[in-house]
């Protein structure tokens, strides 16, 4: 996985950054205002700290080789969109929409993911640590050097995934339901074998 690249040379507010459409090689922190930013915008090579992005109003946010601390992005809609090398760091993402996007050596620590939408998302070079995803849905994904460690997927939909070799044994993935393609070739732990195994309706005599 791939680092972000970052040369920051200025340290600048939230509002400055939209007035005078600053979104390269700077260091955003948030202030109280409104934004109501209608255009999209591709944040590349900045370090973002402390923004609720759910206050402003913006067609779409992208991003590449960002670091990404503290932010708030629940309910937002990511969709049709592609992310390159970076990492999102405490950041609260409830209900976000992934629909469609791509994510590219990004990586994903102590983050909240509960009810998220991954359908049709590519994931290639990716980490999640300790992130919850609680009753969240992943339908139709694409992985390619996925890393889940210590994530929380109860209650999580699993259908029609390409999950081959992701190792989820360190994981929760109690209560979740899935199909037999989503859990072709994925690594697990005994007690994990035992509740897919009886998900798909086999019984285990010992």
């Amino acid at each position: 996985m791939k680092k972000p690249i970052i040369k920051t040379y200025e340290e600048i507010d939230i509002i400055k950054s939209f007035n005078e459409e600053l979104f390269s090689n700077v260091k955003i922190i948030d202030k109280e205002g409104n934004i109501e930013y209608k255009n999209e915008v591709l944040f590349d090579s900045c370090e973002l700290t402390k923004i609720d992005f759910t206050k402003y109003k913006i067609k779409k946010l992208e991003f590449i080789d960002c670091i990404i601390k503290n932010c708030d992005f629940s309910n937002l809609e990511f969709e049709e969109l592609t992310f390159k090398r970076c990492q999102f760091i405490n950041c609260k993402m409830l209900g976000v929409n992934f629909i469609n996007t791509v994510l590219n050596d990004i990586y994903f620590v102590d983050c909240l993911l509960s009810y998220s939408n991954f359908a049709n998302t590519k994931f290639k070079d990716m980490e999640f640590l300790n992130c919850s995803f609680i009753d969240s849905r992943f339908f139709d994904i694409l992985s390619s050097k996925l890393k889940f460690t210590n994530c929380n997927f109860t209650k999580c939909q699993f259908y029609n995934n390409d999950f081959s070799n992701v190792d989820f044994s360190d994981s929760n993935i109690d209560n979740i339901t899935t199909d037999l393609k989503s859990i072709k070739k994925v690594i697990v732990n005994q007690d994990q074998a035992i509740s897919l195994v009886t998900l798909l309706d086999i019984t285990v005599k010992f």
